[in-house]
């Protein structure tokens, strides 16, 4: 007896919409009768189980070449990479190792998002500091990470892509991306949200002080602020995409909420630019335009972009971008050329085209 499988209802209305959308596509473009099962034993419509873990990819190499990925380093959640078909994940790695396994569809892809002509050397999916060590002329000098790396435990900022290519006569440059498809919220401060004695100091106009120089610590003596064991704060100073005196004038810690994923993301990629000696760079989020309400709460007051862009310099304004997943279908439908670009990309639309 086959067990009846549901259509996941929780959830605002856009990740409705892609959870409705995946159970179709599996439904009636896969034929898919038999669903996987969710962490609590619950059988939903846009799971699959592990023997059909090819379909949450378009091509099989793709599939075969995301287990290779996992067989390295960390890389995440490889279980709902394989099953869950709304993940943010699975979308990622299709688009993203096509664009690997052919760079000249990446040159034109990022000569296009950069506005100049570049040469893809190299595209990363889910890269982490210090492990990607085989980049010609792309070397690391020293340890590339904010200092929060914990390889025991797979934890530390990374990024979902990165992308390393010259322009101009062998300059370098590095582009490093966040992917968010159904995600309603950037990860936030981990030490705001657990530690109740830290609220009230993260609220008001002195705590920049009360965290960071005078380093605030716990009776337990863990410090208060979390982010000032690693690198975070020390690399802000001297950050050459972060306003600092702007960060320092605020009524409260801007890093308590989303914010804190493209703080940390920003001054990572300013740490491999440097020790990998770029000539540029730049931090980019991927999002999908019917998620921007969610994700950057743009049409509410405390608008996530206009908030991140307020603590940017004008070299952090110009370098960061939100760039639809939309968009990028665009632009692939103007440089395709060989019927197996033309196929991946029906294959991508077919999928994740959702109305």
């Amino acid at each position: 007896m086959i067990e009846k499988a549901e259509i996941y209802q929780t959830g605002n209305p856009w990740q409705k919409k892609v959870y409705k959308k995946m159970a179709l596509f599996l439904e009636e473009k896969k034929g898919v009768n038999l669903f996987g099962k969710s962490r609590n034993g619950n059988t939903y419509k846009h799971l699959l189980t592990n023997e059909q873990s090819n379909l949450n990819f378009v091509t099989e190499q793709i599939h075969k070449a995301t287990i290779e990925r996992f067989s390295q380093h960390k890389a995440g959640d490889l279980q709902r990479i394989l099953t869950n078909t709304a993940a943010s994940q699975p979308y990622c790695f299709n688009l993203i190792i096509y664009l690997q396994q052919h760079l000249e569809l990446a040159d034109k892809l990022f000569s296009k998002l950069l506005d100049k002509q570049v040469k893809v050397h190299h595209l990363e999916p889910e890269f982490t500091p210090n492990m990607c060590d085989k980049i010609k002329g792309f070397e690391r000098s020293n340890d590339e990470s904010i200092g929060d790396q914990n390889p025991k435990i797979g934890s530390g900022t990374d990024a979902d892509i990165a992308v390393f290519y010259t322009y101009d006569n062998n300059k370098k440059g590095v582009v490093l991306i966040e992917f968010k498809f159904i995600e309603a919220e950037f990860s936030v401060c981990s030490s705001y949200a657990k530690k109740m004695q830290i609220k009230s100091v993260c609220n008001n106009e002195n705590y920049y002080n009360e965290l960071v120089n005078n380093l605030e610590i716990e009776s337990s003596k863990n410090f208060l602020c979390g982010y000032t064991r690693y690198n975070n704060w020390e690399f802000t100073e001297k950050s050459k995409m972060l306003d600092v005196a702007k960060i320092k004038s605020l009524s409260g810690c801007p890093f308590r909420f989303g914010l804190n994923q493209l703080w940390r993301n920003i001054l990572l990629v300013e740490r491999v630019a440097e020790t990998r000696e770029c000539d540029e760079f730049s931090f980019w989020v991927f999002s999908p335009l019917q998620n921007d309400k969610y994700l950057w709460k743009a049409e509410e007051f405390n608008n996530t972009e206009k908030q991140f862009r307020n603590i940017l310099t004008d070299k952090g304004n110009k370098h960061f971008k939100k760039i639809y997943l939309e968009d990028i279908f665009d632009v692939l439908r103007n440089i395709v050329s060989s019927k197996d670009e033309f196929n991946w990309l029906e294959l991508m639309e077919e999928k994740y085209s959702i109305q």
